[in-house]
């Protein structure tokens, strides 16, 4: 017989403390516990039993979440595979079927391109587009667009006054102009004018900074000369005319020129003699 101690004689008296909650046995050290001991007294006995249900216990609850869980992940691949597999039959919600770019491509990398088949306008010159085997829960593509040519026997004419004063004017002057050429229902039209409204107002940002920095530069410039002037008047090229060798050979020769010209000499090291 093992040493395994299961003997209910080394219990407490009744009532000395309660019972604390059973301990958890799996099966496979219940077969241990009885195949090491022949003879388990009825009170420990209870006890194992107690720890194997309170295992089966757990694991139900365990087994429970777990198939809650994958009975959330089965409904969610569900509501995917339903989605991709209904593609759009039909145009999605605020959709049309391009027909008025057929050009329009969908770039899908090292050089494929798709068929741009469900447009809808957005913003700033773009379009939102979907390709024909393309469900609901697909991000659409953002795609620019621009006016197209309209060929005739007539010459093209350059933009007229009043149409760049309409597409430069002031913002409600402008949402006007845009409305009526949302009129006209010519994608192209409208995105160019929103376009080159964007693009005037960025150039205008850029110039209104480009005067901010030749002023900036200028006012720089008015104190570089000032500086420079001081320097002259307190003669500071005198007073360091030892450091004239740290000058490159070229700008030495110019100075040695200019101190010719102006009757002083100076030293191979650039002193006074």
């Amino acid at each position: 017989m093992s040493d395994y101690s299961v003997n209910a004689s080394a219990e407490s008296p009744a009532g000395s403390r309660p019972a604390s909650p059973p301990s958890c046995y799996s099966p496979h050290t219940v077969e241990a516990i009885f195949a090491a001991n022949t003879l388990i007294d009825p009170s420990t006995l209870r006890n194992i039993a107690s720890g194997l249900v309170q295992t089966i216990k757990n694991r139900e609850e365990i087994h429970h979440f777990v198939v809650l869980a994958f009975e959330d992940k089965i409904k969610w691949l569900e509501s995917t595979i339903e989605g991709y597999t209904e593609t759009y039959e039909r145009a999605p919600d605020g959709y049309v079927r391009n027909t008025i770019y057929p050009d329009l491509k969908i770039p899908m990398g090292e050089g494929v391109y798709a068929e741009a088949y469900w447009v809808t306008p957005a913003h700033n010159g773009y379009v939102q587009a979907y390709r024909q085997e393309q469900g609901p829960l697909d991000t659409p593509y953002s795609l620019p667009i621009y006016a197209q040519a309209v060929y005739s026997s007539e010459p093209i004419e350059p933009l007229p006054a009043w149409f760049h004063q309409l597409l430069v004017g002031t913002p409600a002057v402008h949402a006007n102009f845009a409305k009526a050429a949302h009129r006209l229902n010519d994608w192209g039209v409208t995105a160019d004018i929103a376009r080159y409204r964007k693009l005037d107002d960025d150039l205008s940002c850029i110039n209104a900074e480009l005067e901010r920095l030749e002023a900036e530069a200028g006012a720089i410039r008015i104190a570089k000369t000032i500086c420079k002037g001081r320097l002259e008047l307190a003669r500071a090229p005198k007073q360091l005319a030892h450091m004239e060798c740290l000058a490159t050979p070229f700008v030495r020769q110019c100075n040695e020129q200019l101190a010719t010209c102006g009757g002083w000499k100076k030293s191979a090291c650039g002193r006074a003699s």
